[in-house]
């Protein structure tokens, strides 16, 4: 949104003469005039102005008057002083003058860095930082992240290269919550880009609210929007290319749930296989139930696992009643839980694929296991979609029970899938580090999902910045900027996350010495499709072990679906086999 503000000396003067021609304006015809923040006492057959700018500085045009409730004019945030200390000069790109807004709403009231420094290059974040259970801890996880890049960033650079003879431009962080929920999302965003106006924004958890406020907010505002865990197909088609525009406005740090479900897909025939063995079963056909959410995410790995599974030795869908979809529904609106309990129960599964969040595991998982017809001889293997991993939901389902063999038995037939680096990874295992140095363990898990891609959307960001050689920051030049991060140009070393090669590769970048970068995230290469603007990465096999004291941990397994090759690589531990 292109915003027109005063403040050029003209206008200044212009506004000096007529201050002057008013109040002896009001001296002459009795009128007493008071400063901005109080009522003027007028006469209102006397025509003072015809737009707001001909009124004094605070005040705005009324039907002829100058009354109080302007926007008041800035050149830099101290100019805002007088209304408060959360006084924000909001400025378009590239002007010289704005307007005082307030920096902090109801929903964004956390702050990283000087956001009130000249220059300053203000990303947004948007999480579920106030959600109730795992929810909230997710929304902490991943602001903390950004937090942390722009820790990096102050410590060891000090901000964005200069432009020209200019200073170095610092970088800061509004934080804002979403309480999980579209509508407060969409609020939060469009505060940062209509108050702060801010041009780019990490956020969009969940990927139904991702879409939302894509679509309510950040691409009418012109805004970059980053999700670093969104991994709903449907993001992939958005509208979100400004007419004339190289790039699309959306883009996330994590793969689509198109390669999900390529791994669930490839991993169902070694259930199977597994399954067959242990049960003695040869031409007996086996059964396979998908159950899923009702919503964005839900609804779209069912699209792709339906038409693309298999088992029993052809596509799932020429299975018959030996192939089971069951939409439970969204919590946010209509369940079906006792239904959907009922439906896997009397089908009898062998693999039980649950996709879902939280309540996968609450009202079905437990429910499911306690509730199976022991008269069939075998229990189901279940297999969860990412939403679950890490989460602690599964291990404490489990361990409720007090039957050792029964809880080891239920842990075996447990796995599920996470996009991601194997543990191991060096660059993954430096950001676990440096956050729990820096936030401790009791604020937040750089293990859960979208903690690591939300610390890269944050150095994406950095690096996108600065190929803007002119320094005016738009939500379209980052996106432009964002089709830079996958291949180097000239060719070279990937550029780490962390702080180690930021001051020298945006230097490169400013100048155009590196005309692109390809960059190797804390959550494993970043390789966008030009197309989409989605990343490229492999997909983990987690599982459910033992943690040497009878207590259930989640791990990824060491079996792994490699996404150049499209096909399993890797073996299970001995922990998870």
């Amino acid at each position: 949104m292109d915003l027109s503000f005063g403040g050029s000396s003209d206008t200044q003067k212009r506004n000096s003469y007529r201050r002057g021609l008013l109040g002896g304006l009001a001296l002459a015809l009795g009128i007493v005039a008071i400063t901005p923040s109080c009522s003027v006492i007028v006469d209102t057959g006397t025509k003072q102005c015809e737009v707001n700018t001909d009124c004094p500085n605070g005040m705005k045009c009324e039907a002829g008057v100058c009354v109080g409730g302007g926007d008041v004019l800035c050149a830099k945030t101290s100019d805002c002083g007088s209304l408060g200390q959360d006084q924000f000069c909001r400025k378009g790109p590239g002007d010289a003058s704005g307007v005082c807004r307030s920096l902090l709403s109801p929903e964004c009231q956390v702050v990283e860095g000087d956001p009130t420094a000249d220059n300053v290059f203000l990303i947004g974040s948007i999480h579920p930082t106030t959600a109730t259970g795992f929810d909230g801890e997710i929304g902490v996880s991943m602001e903390n992240s950004i937090r942390l890049a722009v820790r990096d960033m102050k410590q060891n650079v000090g901000g964005l290269p200069p432009v020209g003879e200019g200073a170095t431009r610092p970088v800061a962080m509004i934080g804002c919550t979403d309480a999980g929920e579209g509508s407060v999302s969409v609020k939060a965003a469009k505060h940062l880009i209509d108050n702060l106006g801010v041009q780019a924004i990490i956020g969009g958890a969940f990927s139904g609210v991702a879409i939302q406020t894509a679509n309510e907010a950040t691409v009418p505002g012109g805004a970059l929007f980053i999700s670093a865990s969104a991994t709903g197909i449907a993001l992939t088609d958005l509208s979100d290319k400004p007419a004339g525009a190289t790039a699309g406005l959306v883009w996330r740090t994590v793969p689509s749930d198109i390669f999900q479900a390529n791994a669930i897909v490839q991993y169902v025939p070694k259930l199977e296989e597994r399954i067959r063995m242990e049960l003695g079963l040869m031409d007996e056909q086996i059964k396979l139930a998908l159950v899923h959410k009702g919503d964005a995410y839900g609804q779209g790995l069912r699209t792709a696992l339906q038409t693309t599974l298999t088992f029993n030795d052809k596509p799932a869908l020429d299975n018959g009643e030996n192939f089971l979809i069951v939409d439970y529904g969204d919590p946010d609106g209509t369940t079906k839980y006792p239904e959907t309990l009922e439906a896997v129960k009397n089908h009898g599964s062998h693999i039980v694929l649950l996709i879902g969040t939280g309540e996968a595991v609450s009202s079905l998982y437990g429910p499911i296991e306690i509730g199976w017809n022991s008269a069939l001889g075998y229990k189901p293997r279940y297999v969860f979609s990412d939403s679950n991993y890490n989460t602690g939901a599964l291990a404490g389902a489990i361990d409720v029970g007090a039957d050792a063999a029964a809880k080891a038995d239920w842990r075996r037939r447990t796995t599920g899938v996470v996009p991601g680096p194997q543990n191991t990874d060096q660059n993954y295992q430096l950001f676990v580090n440096l956050y729990g140095t820096t936030f401790g363990t009791e604020n937040g898990d750089p293990s859960i999902l979208g903690a690591a891609s939300a610390y890269d959307a944050a150095y994406l960001l950095f690096y996108s910045a600065s190929t803007i050689a002119d320094g005016v920051i738009t939500g379209r030049k980052l996106a432009a900027g964002m089709t830079k991060m996958s291949k180097a140009d000239p060719p070279g070393d990937e550029i780490n996350s962390g702080p180690t090669k930021l001051s020298d590769t945006m230097k490169k970048l400013m100048l155009g010495e590196y005309k692109s970068i390809d960059y190797n995230g804390a959550f494993g290469p970043l390789d966008f499709d030009p197309e989409t603007n989605d990343p490229v990465a492999n997909i983990q096999v987690f599982c459910l072990s033992d943690d040497g004291t009878g207590k259930t941990k989640e791990q990824l397994s060491g079996l792994y679906y490699e996404a150049d090759s499209h096909s399993l690589k890797g073996l299970f531990t001995d922990a998870c086999k």
